[in-house]
């Protein structure tokens, strides 16, 4: 067997609470985005929005943007980049402020959708340039590191994940992806989502089980956010019986074991 391309990663758990809009008014929801299942990664499955990192979000002209600004160390600034970059391809959601600090509003974003449409045809390299044209930076301080998770041993793809928790900022909606990505886009909560699972009514990969779990006990974003940069984050990485990409989606998370510690 050859060696397996392997990929940084980053992952963004969006949160809020509920719409007003009957049983879930006021409770935490995150959203979740489907897989076609098609996909050559976690076909059918249930996740959050996210993706490999590009050469583009590792230049160093990004520093401009970084320069002053707060973020978490233990987490290279190139993942936190792809994390903002994906986030706003995957579901239109734009994690990043002014000059003045202020979140990305929706008068600007509604500006951008040219920007989101251009990286998803396979130019990611304008991230930067549009975002400076709109005079906005990453919005760092909105990333909470909770989550580090690596492909098992044996797959043809490995991919280092690290997995943040943001608030959708305010006055921003998630919008579905044009592009074909992804077939479904809904915010749930996290203990719905698990039953789900469950139940076998969708498919969530251990990763993702595993994050969900952790909010399971969070009533607000606040709670969550405080909870996640209070807890030490550890590099777990799942061990497989019979390495098998078919066998993955199923994984069982009795399998897997804590590796190094990242934080």
């Amino acid at each position: 067997m050859g060696l397996a391309t392997r990929r940084d990663a980053a992952t963004v758990v969006l949160l809020r609470e509920g719409s007003g809009r009957g049983a879930t008014d006021g409770r935490l929801e995150v959203l979740l985005v489907g897989r076609p299942v098609a996909s050559r990664f976690a076909p059918g499955a249930e996740v959050f929005p996210g993706g490999a990192v590009d050469p583009s979000d590792a230049t160093p002209s990004w520093r401009r943007h970084s320069a002053g600004r707060a973020r978490d160390a233990a987490v290279a600034p190139r993942i936190m980049i792809a994390a903002v970059r994906e986030t706003f391809e995957e579901c239109g959601v734009l994690l990043a402020r002014d000059g003045s600090g202020r979140s990305c509003p929706p008068q600007l974003l509604a500006g951008l959708t040219g920007l989101r449409r251009l990286i998803h045809d396979g130019h990611p390299e304008e991230f930067q340039a549009g975002l400076r044209r709109a005079g906005l930076r990453p919005a760092w301080e909105d990333l909470t590191f909770c989550a580090h998770w690596v492909t098992p041993v044996g797959m043809p793809l490995i991919f280092d994940t690290r997995f943040f928790l943001a608030a959708l900022p305010a006055g921003q909606e998630a919008q579905p992806d044009s592009g074909g990505e992804l077939v479904s886009m809904r915010w749930v909560e996290p203990a719905q989502a698990l039953n789900e699972a469950e139940q076998g009514r969708c498919l969530l990969l251990p990763p993702t089980r595993s994050v969900l779990a952790q909010l399971t006990a969070q009533p607000t974003v606040a709670a969550a956010l405080a909870a996640a940069r209070a807890t030490r984050v550890r590099r777990v990485r799942p061990r497989l019986a019979e390495i098998t990409a078919e066998r993955y989606p199923g994984l069982d998370l009795e399998t897997i074991h804590p590796g190094d510690g990242s934080r």
